[in-house]
């Protein structure tokens, strides 16, 4: 690809996850119906069902958005990108404790305890999940919706979310903070990844030296 071109996919790619990170009423929806199924599928002990919840989700928009906001030095965007994200979050958090203190006769499953104990395993899947990510979203070579699809079920972020918000609405605060706390590296270790990848690939407006990127 001449430099023209390579300049001219990456403002494409850049306005695709501006795009995604916009906080909207249907990415609002969308995580309040995924924080709804991920809540019964755990309440199930479905992993099926679970996954399905992943899909759904919307949260992956805004953390690509952290990534190229950071690469780009560009704070307003990261503002909003956070902004975004956080909303998400805290969408599918209420929409899980209010499930969850609706149904308190239901036990603590399985589903729900391996969310509560992160591991060195799942720091290294969502890592590379969002190298996966944020390779698929910038390369001409693939499709990123395809690719998207599988980083969210493989880095599950509603999950975790809403196994804290069931534990919590139960009183479990140590059990729930642990399911906060895979949440959380699972968004941080997303977000550094892509913000390598896209590095790599020459987002990084404030050297004003892309050029080709690195791993086309």
């Amino acid at each position: 690809m001449t430099i023209a071109a390579v300049n001219q996919h990456q403002d494409t790619v850049r306005e695709n996850i501006r795009n995604g990170a916009v906080l909207s009423n249907a990415y609002l929806l969308m995580n309040i119906l995924a924080a709804t199924i991920a809540t019964y599928g755990l309440f199930g002990n479905s992993p099926a069902v679970v996954i399905s919840a992943m899909i759904v989700a919307l949260l992956l928009g805004p953390i690509m958005g952290v990534s190229l906001a950071l690469v780009d030095i560009d704070m307003k965007f990261l503002l909003k990108s956070i902004t975004t994200l956080l909303a998400g979050a805290i969408g599918v958090m209420v929409t899980a404790f209010i499930i969850g203190t609706i149904h308190k006769d239901m036990p603590i499953t399985n589903e729900i305890m391996t969310r509560t104990a992160p591991n060195f395993l799942d720091l290294m899947v969502a890592l590379a999940g969002g190298a996966a990510g944020a390779y698929a979203t910038v390369s001409p070579r693939l499709s990123s919706a395809i690719a998207i699809v599988g980083v969210a079920i493989a880095t599950a972020l509603v999950p975790p979310l809403s196994a804290a918000s069931i534990l919590f609405a139960r009183g479990e605060v140590d059990l729930a903070f642990g399911a906060l706390l895979l949440a959380f590296t699972n968004i941080v270790a997303i977000q550094f990844a892509s913000s390598v990848v896209l590095w790599l690939n020459g987002f990084r407006r404030i050297t004003q030296t892309s050029g080709l990127p690195w791993i086309a």
